[in-house]
């Protein structure tokens, strides 16, 4: 496939592809999903993301049609991003994937409720409670606890992720977003104003079930923010 260059006639097919994938992700839903129910689990844990990538998408176009440009959109992007290669990680790695997301999400509570804590907040004592309603950690043989910690690694660190797709190379694309999004020193104006449009990369197998939804097999597709050419204060 050829690449594609910093032009209008990417940015049109940019917003061509994203609102046809938003348009069918939006169609699947209308009228409810049925799955086997031995997919349970996975499809719960998987769903919410990929209605977080349509809708920030969309969300993300709209902006752009209201005249915002990459300091606002770029946050929408970066999650964006991340949750398409992570659904796609999900899918591979099925329910193991799911435990690990739960794990992850169990230890950020505790995280919390320590600030909650520190802080003085009255709240911490019922979020205290509600923590300790959930379940515990599962027990696991040595095998199963080695892949639960290769599998929270995977999903705490974008780099690797992205590697194990053999996509190391957009990792940039990632740090240059999440340093749209965070505070940073500021920068010129220019080095902000090349658009960076949604990014093709042909591959030689299927991008997995989950993206099966969103691509055609053979294509990953990973859309990144557009900048304006106009100075934007920071």
């Amino acid at each position: 496939m050829a690449p594609l260059n910093a032009d209008d006639a990417t940015a049109t097919l940019a917003r061509t592809v994203a609102e046809d994938l938003i348009a069918a992700g939006d169609a699947v839903v209308v009228n409810g999903l049925t799955f086997p129910a031995q997919n349970y689990k996975l499809v719960v844990g998987s769903y919410g993301w990929w209605r977080l990538v349509n809708r920030s998408s969309r969300a993300a176009l709209l902006l752009i049609d209201q005249g915002f440009s990459s300091p606002e959109i770029a946050p929408l992007m970066r999650n964006v991003f991340n949750h398409a290669y992570a659904l796609n990680w999900l899918v591979d790695n099925g329910e193991a994937a799911v435990d690990a997301v739960i794990s992850a999400g169990a230890a950020a509570h505790e995280k919390l409720l320590k600030k909650l804590k520190d802080t003085g907040w009255a709240i911490a004592a019922e979020y205290d409670q509600a923590l300790a309603q959930q379940a515990p950690e599962p027990a696991r043989t040595p095998a199963e606890q080695a892949l639960h910690e290769k599998l929270l690694h995977e999903l705490g660190n974008v780099h690797d992720m992205l590697d194990r797709y053999g996509s190391a190379e957009l990792y940039p694309v990632y740090s240059h977003l999440s340093s749209l999004s965070h505070t940073s020193t500021p920068r010129p104006a220019a080095a902000d104003s090349r658009c960076m449009y949604t990014m093709f990369k042909s591959t030689s197998r299927s991008t997995g079930p989950a993206m099966g939804c969103c691509t055609t097999p053979g294509r990953k597709i990973m859309t990144t923010s557009c900048s304006s050419t106009t100075p934007h204060p920071q």
